[in-house]
């Protein structure tokens, strides 16, 4: 299974997901996407993938709904957000949410727990 790990290592509070997705390589084949353009060349492939992202709020590990992601009007490129490119594509989406920190260690093994359920439970 391919491992999506959304955010920008270059500003601290949103490089946190591929931080935790290097950890996860050798184990799962770990891909880091830069813009929604990489992003949509991923999802239109056909292939099997998790995306594994940071969101705002949340506390602990959990999977999130594509319809739970807040898509706004598209005015320009620049509005041409991964948001927006999941909910073309539907519900089959797999989307591991984490929170923005938090321990590490403990957050890799949560998220390895969700990667060995099944995404429908």
């Amino acid at each position: 299974m391919k491992i999506v790990c959304l955010g920008n290592e270059f500003i601290e509070e949103d490089c946190f997901a591929k931080e935790v997705g290097a950890l996860l390589c050798g184990e799962f084949e770990v891909v880091n996407v830069k813009d929604s353009f990489g992003l949509m060349g991923i999802v239109s492939s056909g292939e099997d993938f998790v995306i594994l992202d940071v969101v705002d709020g949340l506390k602990e590990v959990c999977f999130i709904d594509v319809t739970d992601l807040k898509v706004d009007s598209i005015l320009s490129v620049h509005d041409f957000d991964a948001g927006y490119v999941l909910g073309l594509m539907g519900n089959d989406v797999k989307i591991i949410g984490m929170p923005r920190t938090g321990n590490k260690e403990k957050i890799l093994l949560d998220v390895k727990n969700k990667l060995a359920t099944d995404y429908t439970d």
